[in-house]
C-alpha cells in the first residue's frame, strides 16, 4: 500500500548510539598524542559507501555509566601516547546510523585482548543518558575475521518505547585498533557489518576501499525489457529468488527496507512498480488484477527467475494469487500478507479507505498502523524515507487500480473466482486489528487455498509484517524452507 510522504530525523539516536558504544568499549581512555590527521586519513569517509551517506556532525551529550563488574576488565584511564579519531555517519533520514572509532598507540593495542574478554562476560548493561535510565543486553554476533583479530557484540535497548540496536565489531589491524559501530531500529545484517568493517579495517590498511550496497537503498532502479512493456525494478540479495509485489497506490519505494533487507539475507529479492508507476509501461484500461498478474509474469520471464516464491501485499496479494492461478508453474511457494480472497470479500471501511487515501501522512499511518503503534510508525517512516526521491503513483493509475480492486472485491475478476485451484504451498498472514483488511478475509483464503496455513499477529495492523518484521521474517524464512 501507499505509504505517507513524510521523512524523519533521528540525529538523537546517532548521537546517543556514538556516545554509548565508545563509552562502553573504550570506557574513559584518555586521548592524546600526535598524528591525528594521519589517523584520520585512515577513517572511512561518505565517498567510501554506497550513496546516500553523509557525515554527521558531533554533538555533546551527557553519558554515565555505573560500575558494572563485567566492564571492569576495559581499560579505563591511560597517561600513554593514544592518538584515535572517529567519524560518525547517516543515511539520509537517520537510521541505520554508522560509527567509526580508530586508535593507535601501545596501550590502545595491548587493551584490545581485554575489550574482547570483557565484553564476551557481559549479558546486560544500565546506563544513563541525559539523566534517562536505559537497560541494554549485550551479546556475541558471529563475524567472519576481519583484519589480523576481531569480535563482534551487539547491544539492545529501546528509549521511549522506540526500539534501537547497535552491532559492534571491534578489529585489529598492524598498527591500529579499531571499532565499527553499526545501528538501527531492528537488528542491522551481519553481512553489512562485515562489509563495513572489512572496509574499515582496509582502509586503515591504506587500502582504497569501496563499500557495496548494504541495503535495497543503496541499489539502483533497473529496466526489465518484457513482452508487456518495460519493468522498473531493483533486486538485492543472494540465493533463491523471491518477488515482492506491493499493493494500492504504492512503490517499490513502499516497502520498508528492513523487511527487504532481512530477506535478502538468503535470497534473491526483487521488488518492482506495479503498471504506469514510475519506470513501469502502462496498460490497457479497464485495469484488473488479472493483467498486473500477467506484467508481474512478464517480469519474472525476463529476468530468468523460473520459479521463484512470491510474496504479495494487500492488493500485491491479489495479483499474487492471479499469477499463481494463471501461472501455475511461476511460482513455488506463496506468502499473502493482509490481502483479499477474490470470491466475495468483507470490504474496508469507508473511513478506513479515505484515510489510506489521505494527503496527511498522519491519517495514512494510522491506516497502516494500530493508533498504539506509535514507535512502529516513526520506525517505518525512518526506514522508508531512506530511498531516493521518487513520484509517487499517478492518480490516474491509482484510479484504475481502484476499478481493479473493487472488480476483485467484487468477485468479478476470473482469476478471483479460481483460488481453490492454487496448488502451491501457501502462508496467509496478517495483523489481528487490520483497519484496512478484516481479519475474517485471512481465514477466508485459508478456507479456500488447499495448501494454506495462518498466522496472525496480535495488536498489529495492515502493515503487520514492518511492524513485527523481527518475528515475521523468520516465519517467512521458516515456511520457504520447509520441504
Amino acid at each position: 500500500m501507499r505509504k505517507p510522504a513524510i521523512r524523519f530525523t533521528s540525529t538523537w539516536v546517532i548521537v546517543l548510539l556514538t556516545a554509548v558504544v565508545v563509552a562502553t568499549v573504550t570506557l574513559v581512555v584518555t586521548l592524546t598524542g600526535q598524528g591525528q590527521n594521519v589517523v584520520t586519513s585512515r577513517l572511512l569517509t561518505a565517498s567510501d559507501l554506497p550513496a546516500g551517506w553523509t557525515v554527521v556532525a558531533s554533538q555533546p551529550s551527557t553519558l554515565d555509566l555505573p560500575k558494572s563488574k563485567c566492564l571492569s576488565g576495559l581499560p579505563t584511564k591511560s597517561t600513554a601516547n593514544i592518538t584515535s579519531a572517529s567519524v560518525s555517519f547517516a543515511e539520509r533520514s537517520g537510521l541505520p546510523g554508522l560509527g567509526e572509532y580508530l586508535a593507535t598507540g601501545a596501550t590502545i593495542m595491548s587493551g584490545y585482548a581485554r575489550s574482547v574478554r570483557a565484553l564476551a562476560t557481559c549479558h546486560s548493561l544500565t546506563f544513563t543518558q541525559n539523566k534517562k535510565t536505559i537497560q541494554a543486553t549485550i551479546s556475541p554476533i558471529p563475524l567472519p575475521v576481519v583484519g589480523s583479530a576481531s569480535a563482534a557484540y551487539s547491544l539492545r535497548f529501546s528509549v521511549a518505547g522506540f526500539p534501537i540496536v547497535v552491532d559492534i565489531a571491534l578489529f585489529r589491524t598492524s598498527r591500529y585498533l579499531g571499532e565499527v559501530i553499526f545501528s538501527d531500529s531492528v537488528p542491522p545484517q551481519t553481512t553489512a557489518l562485515g562489509a563495513l568493517a572489512r572496509a574499515a579495517a582496509e582502509k586503515a590498511n591504506g587500502k582504497i576501499v569501496k563499500v557495496p550496497a548494504i541495503s535495497i537503498v543503496s541499489v539502483p532502479v533497473l529496466i526489465a525489457h518484457t513482452t508487456m512493456g518495460d519493468v522498473g525494478y531493483r533486486e538485492f540479495g543472494s540465493g533463491p529468488p523471491l518477488v515482492l509485489i506491493t499493493g494500492y497506490g504504492g512503490t517499490m519505494e513502499s516497502w520498508d527496507p528492513r523487511f527487504v533487507d532481512a530477506l535478502a539475507q538468503h535470497h534473491r529479492v526483487v521488488i518492482f512498480d506495479n503498471a504506469g508507476i514510475g519506470k513501469t509501461h502502462s496498460l490497457a484500461t479497464p485495469l484488473t488484477i488479472d493483467a498486473m498478474a500477467s506484467q508481474t509474469s512478464a517480469l519474472i520471464d525476463a529476468l530468468g527467475l523460473k520459479n521463484p516464491d512470491v510474496l504479495g501485499w494487500s492488493m500485491g496479494g491479489m495479483i499474487a494469487q492471479a499469477l499463481t492461478v494463471e501461472h501455475p508453474a511461476q511460482v513455488a511457494r506463496l506468502v499473502l500478507c493482509a490481502t483479499f480472497p477474490g470470491t466475495g470479500t468483507v470490504k474496508p471501511t469507508q473511513a478506513a479507505i479515505n484515510d489510506l487515501k489521505s494527503t496527511n501522512s498522519t491519517k495514512v499511518l494510522s491506516a497502516l498502523f494500530p493508533s498504539d503503534q506509535t514507535a512502529a510508525k516513526e520506525a517505518f517512516g525512518i526506514a522508508t524515507g531512506n530511498y531516493p526521491a521518487s513520484s509517487p503513483a499517478p492518480s490516474v493509475v491509482v484510479a484504475a487500480q481502484t476499478y481493479a480492486v473493487d472488480e476483485w472485491f467484487a468477485g468479478r475478476d476470473s482469476a478471483g473466482g479460481k483460488t481453490a485451484n492454487i496448488n502451491v504451498p501457501t502462508l496467509v498472514a496478517d495483523g489481528s486489528v487490520d483497519r484496512l483488511d478484516p481479519v475474517v478475509n485471512a481465514h477466508r483464503l485459508v478456507s479456500q487455498i488447499p495448501k494454506a496455513k495462518l498466522e496472525l499477529y496480535s495488536d498489529a495492523g495492515h502493515a503487520f509484517l514492518f511492524q513485527k518484521v523481527i518475528t515475521f521474517v523468520p516465519t517467512i524464512e521458516a515456511f520457504l524452507n520447509t520441504h
